[in-house]
């Protein structure tokens, strides 16, 4: 009677913490969907929402690295550090410096290079477009100290407030938005402005949130030389396999802006437009989700650990797929709601509708995985999830090469859902075998100490 009141309540609970990371959710994606149908309303699909789209995704790959790959590696390694060294992990304010230079470095890469990434991505040449990249190189040292705050609250097990603190920069950009347009300053910078804002405030935040954490040592070379630290050190190791599994990623990324850029004008704001409709799944739930699930393995024991893996996963795909059938069979009546206003027109409802259910999928499968990476990274494989990732992203792109020009522009996005998909099998089968390896051992060690007593 006993153990099916503790699970009745272990169920509540994690219904519970599925609704909050719901609700938290839910008020940042409301605020991306008021901030899309602006856009589309008052700049259409030209080439100014061609020049930002495109080039907020360097500033929006770093923060997809510190959230996800720099996350895998960094919460597991918080939490043996602090173990270890009584709440308190030494290599946090060198880590910080640290983070912060690179940020400032890829500021000044990015602002000296604007010339040549709008040749590159096939944008119109303006002033307003070389402002544009200098506006958004500022967000990158931001980014860094957002993504090292939000994983020391998922370490921590503040999951909600994690999920807040990577949610608040995009509702800032909305309400600045919207703050130009009632007093007529919006114009052409607008968008790059109201990004920069949203970052450098929650940044500045984080900053604080971080030196206040815990005590902060007198600055030194001592204090700057983190990787003598032999955690650190371990903690450089997960990192590069999360690393170079996340390189793969933004590659990939940026592979199909460019092959989506020679399909025509303004396929790729189309192209943006279908995939914020189609991640929602993943932005609302697939993420807070895999944060939830991240923090929860971490914390329960060795023992446990393969049953709780099983448990989540099977709510994961459940949830994922239950968010992605009203997508696919509404999809028609969400643009029509979120864009079919101002300067966007029927011909460009086609254009997003067609991309849709291609998204959709990919959204399915790249919320799963995440989940799959977690878990394996938390068991010290994350090698393996690299690798596997790394050949679907390389197949991938091998099959973009076929079908572009060929077939429509949804093809070049079909090609990631099926090597993505081929790699999900893989991660799971390796899941479930590490699962069946810790069951396995935590029998031996049982039956050795029942025969000792």
């Amino acid at each position: 009677m006993k153990i099916k009141k503790v699970f009745s309540r272990g169920r509540v609970s994690t219904m519970i913490l599925i609704g909050l990371a719901l609700g938290v959710s839910g008020i940042f994606k409301i605020a991306a969907f008021a901030r899309e149908a602006f856009i589309a309303a008052r700049f259409g699909l030209s080439a100014i929402t061609d020049a930002y789209f495109a080039l907020q995704q360097f500033p929006i790959t770093l923060a997809t690295y510190m959230y996800g790959a720099f996350a895998l590696a960094f919460v597991p390694a918080y939490l043996q550090a602090r173990k270890r060294n009584n709440e308190t992990a030494a290599w946090i304010p060198g880590l910080l410096i640290w983070c912060f230079l690179a940020g400032t470095a890829l500021t000044v890469l990015m602002s000296l290079g604007s010339s040549w990434l709008v040749g590159t991505l096939h944008i119109q040449n303006s002033i307003d477009v070389h402002t544009t990249v200098v506006l958004l190189s500022l967000c990158f040292a931001p980014i860094t100290l957002i993504g090292i705050w939000a994983s020391i609250c998922t370490a921590r097990g503040h999951n909600l407030w994690a999920m807040s603190m990577t949610g608040f920069p995009y509702l800032l950009m909305t309400v600045t938005l919207f703050g130009l347009y009632a007093i007529g300053r919006l114009n052409n910078l607008s968008l790059p402005i109201s990004m920069t804002l949203g970052f450098v405030i929650v940044g500045a935040y984080s900053l604080v949130r971080i030196v206040l954490s815990q005590p902060m040592p007198r600055l030194n070379v001592s204090s700057l030389a983190i990787w003598r630290d032999l955690q650190f050190r371990a903690f450089l190791r997960q990192l590069g396999a999360s690393s170079v599994e996340n390189c793969g990623f933004a590659a990939n990324q940026f592979l199909l802006i460019y092959f989506l850029s020679q399909t025509g004008t303004g396929v790729i704001s189309a192209n943006t437009c279908a995939m914020r409709i189609a991640t929602l799944g993943y932005t609302l739930l697939g993420m807070p989700l895999g944060q939830l699930v991240q923090g929860r393995l971490c914390t329960v024991s060795d023992d446990e650990r393969p049953a709780a893996f099983r448990r989540w996963f099977v709510i994961v795909v459940v949830l994922m797929v239950a968010v992605a059938l009203p997508l696919f069979l509404f999809r028609y009546p969400i643009i029509r709601l979120v864009y079919m206003h101002g300067k966007f027109q029927d011909t460009a409802l086609q254009t997003v509708a067609s991309l849709m259910p291609a998204w959709i999928a990919y959204m399915v499968v790249m919320s799963i995985n995440a989940v799959l990476a977690r878990y394996l990274f938390i068991l010290t494989r994350g090698s393996v999830y690299v690798r596997q990732q790394i050949f679907a992203y390389v197949a991938a792109n091998l099959l973009r090469i076929v079908v572009t020009g060929r077939f429509d522009a949804s093809w070049i996005i079909w090609c990631s859902v099926g090597a993505e998909g081929c790699s999900l099998l893989l991660n799971l089968r390796t899941c479930l075998t590490a699962s069946r390896e810790q069951i396995a051992k935590t029998a031996a060690e049982f039956e050795a100490l029942t025969e000792v007593a």
